[in-house]
Formats: structure tokens, C-alpha cells, sequence
């Protein structure tokens, strides 16, 4: 919301500008999913749910929007700086959760395409700021925090990885089950081997009957 109001102020391109806000219905759509599958919200709930976040983010969106064209147009610098950096300060706060995750797990529990697909999405969005006629430094740092971010969660999953320590969560949980089945028919086997056999005796005579030709006894 906050990077979506700078963009259109400083006037980026059409790609930066529908970019956070489409990210924006997309992390409303999965809220809202998580309230549908986990909290059996209603559809009537839902969607009223949903449609009052979408006016109160428009809403605050055109509030940020309009007081960076004034900051703009008063040439009030600080004031510009400080709502292009607040994006930044915003998305680096949310890698901190992650981060004490995977510190606690000993384990970076997010899909390698993932990390690869956001580092490359800043890197090309940095890069399409250098082909406007001023280069944005402000609106740069955005992008520049995530890659950065997301290099620090590779170089901890590779560090996890040389620990031994890596998937080892879920790893777990594969390795006890197994273990417990293992562990089941080895005890099933013995109990077979130790448990007497009913009838087994009475096999063994109708065989040795039928080998000396007689008829078994029914």
C-alpha cells in the first residue's frame, strides 16, 4: 500500500505502479482463504470481509497517494524520502518472523524457486528503474531490501544444509513413522514366530498320511 501511493506520485512505470497492488489482492485472497477452510467463515461473511479491507486499503491508498504529490509539489524532501522509505522499513519488518523461524528450526522451510523467483522480481525491477530518464534511488531500496533479505535466507539454508540441520523438522516426523513401522513388524514377526500355530500338528499328519499313501483323517 505504501510503495502502490509513492509509485503513482513519482509517476513509475505502468509495471511498478498495478505491481504492489496486485500483490495486495493476492495476500487479501489467501487471508481471506484462511478464514474460509480454517475458521468455516460463511460466503456471506467472507465476502463483506473482504469487500470493507478493499475500501479501507483504497481508502488509505489515496490518502498516502495524495499527500506524496503534496510533499512532491512543496518540494518537501524529507517528507518524500521518508514515505519511499517507509515500504522498505514495512517489508523488512516481515522477513523478521521468518528469520526467527528458521533460527528456532534450524531450518529455511521455504521452496528454493520461491527465494530465487522474489530475488530475481527485485533485481528486474531495479533494473527497470534504470531506464527511466532519473534513476529512483528512494523506490530502488524497496527492491534492494528484498534481494538483500532474501540472499541473507539462501545463505542461512545453505549454512543449515552443511549443519546437517536442513529439512530436518519434517525430516523427523519421515523418520520416526518409519521407524515405528519397522519397530511394528519386527514385533509382529517375532509374535508369529513365538505364537503357536493352531492345527499345525494335524497338518504335519495329513501330510505324512498322504506320503505312506493313506486317506487323511477327516
Amino acid at each position: 500500500m505504501f510503495y502502490g501511493a509513492y509509485a503513482v506520485a513519482d509517476k513509475l512505470y505502468f509495471g511498478l505502479i498495478i505491481q504492489p497492488q496486485i500483490f495486495a489482492f493476492f495476500t487479501l485472497l489467501n487471508i481471506l482463504q484462511v478464514y474460509w477452510y480454517a475458521y468455516k467463515w460463511s460466503l456471506t461473511k467472507t465476502c463483506s470481509t473482504g469487500a470493507i479491507l478493499c475500501i479501507a486499503y483504497a481508502g488509505l491508498h489515496i490518502g498516502f497517494w495524495k499527500a506524496e504529490e503534496r510533499a512532491i509539489a512543496n518540494h518537501n524532501d524529507g517528507a518524500v524520502t521518508f514515505l519511499g522509505v517507509l515500504p522498505a522499513i514495512v517489508i523488512a519488518a516481515g522477513f523478521f518472523p521468518e528469520f526467527y523461524v528458521c533460527v528456532k528450526e534450524q531450518s529455511v522451510e521455504m521452496s528454493n524457486f520461491f527465494i530465487m523467483l522474489d530475488i530475481m522480481g527485485g533485481v528486474f525491477s531495479t533494473i527497470s528503474l534504470a531506464f527511466d530518464h532519473t534513476f529512483d534511488y528512494v523506490a530502488s531500496i524497496t527492491y534492494l531490501i528484498v534481494v538483500l533479505l532474501d540472499i541473507v535466507l539462501v545463505i542461512m539454508k545453505v549454512y543449515f544444509y552443511i549443519r546437517g540441520t536442513q529439512g530436518r523438522v519434517h525430516g523427523s516426523g519421515i523418520a520416526v513413522s518409519s521407524t515405528s513401522s519397522c519397530a511394528g513388524s519386527q514385533y509382529s514377526s517375532k509374535t508369529s514366530e513365538t505364537s503357536p500355530r493352531p492345527f499345525a500338528n494335524n497338518d504335519n499328519v495329513e501330510l505324512q498320511q498322504l506320503e505312506e499313501g493313506k486317506q487323511p483323517v477327516q
